[in-house]
């Protein structure tokens, strides 16, 4: 909120989705200069299509680098971090954006998804389940291009609970670690509603780093859900549905 330091290097958009339950509603980007009103009315700049929300329920405004959210009808109120809002606020990525049912948070676009298929399948193999390009979660992977920490400090990821595989990695030599249901990806956790892409492990400056993905099922750090990058610290561990992994 307003009053902190805000770090968007060189951004000029960003990329923003609505969430209800963990369930993609909508996603929307702003542009540096425009502000966008979003609500349930045709003629809103984002229409949220719920008669649970106003017709122009709140504006979304990127300026000079920094995010400013108001609220429009306040008789349902907007929070931040817990605290109603009263007027136009300063946001991060960081922040906990509650808007009636709905959450509101901050992604990042994947260089490598500028395109977007019509359908994309959220299931394996064997759970042929399928959702309209709309509503899938996009792909928020966050490219990493520091080098992997040194050679003498060996991490692992190890499966303490839940199926996935393999049950342990080593991190060494590795700068960025995918963890999600695609058989690609390092650590693959299979079962509904993990993304391809449920969140990465990135190492920064000798540190290694948790960036979620947008799902429809939580990534929690220590048993609290995790929205923004974390730091990693030995012990740690990270839980997505029943699969719980530990960081050492």
């Amino acid at each position: 909120m307003q009053g902190e330091t805000i770090n968007l290097e060189d951004y000029t958009k960003s990329d923003w989705a609505i969430l209800c339950d963990d369930r993609l509603i909508t996603s929307f980007t702003t542009h540096e200069g425009s502000k966008l009103i979003i609500g349930s009315s045709p003629d809103a700049d984002v229409v949220i299509n719920s008669s649970a929300t106003s017709g122009h329920r709140f504006s979304m405004e990127l300026r000079d680098g920094r995010h400013y959210l108001a609220d429009l009808e306040t008789s349902n109120g907007i929070t931040v971090n817990g605290k109603i809002i009263t007027s136009k606020v300063v946001i991060t990525e960081k922040d906990v954006i509650s808007i009636g049912k709905f959450r509101l948070l901050q992604t990042v676009a994947d260089e490598q998804h500028t395109a977007a298929p019509e359908v994309t399948a959220m299931a394996s193999d064997d759970e042929a389940t399928t959702l309209p390009g709309s509503l899938r979660p996009q792909a928020v992977i966050q490219p990493s291009k520091a080098t992997a920490p040194a050679a003498n400090k060996i991490y692992s990821l190890t499966v303490i609970e839940g199926e996935a595989s393999p049950n342990t990695l080593s991190l060494a030599g590795k700068n960025r670690i995918k963890i999600g249901q695609d058989p690609a990806s390092d650590l693959v956790i299979p079962g509904w509603f993990v993304s391809k892409t449920q969140c990465c492990v990135v190492s920064k400056k000798d540190k290694y780093y948790i960036v979620p993905q947008l799902s429809w099922a939580n990534t929690r750090l220590n048993d609290v859900i995790i929205q923004g990058e974390r730091l990693l610290r030995k012990g740690d561990t990270i839980q997505i549905k029943s699969v719980k992994i530990r960081f050492s």
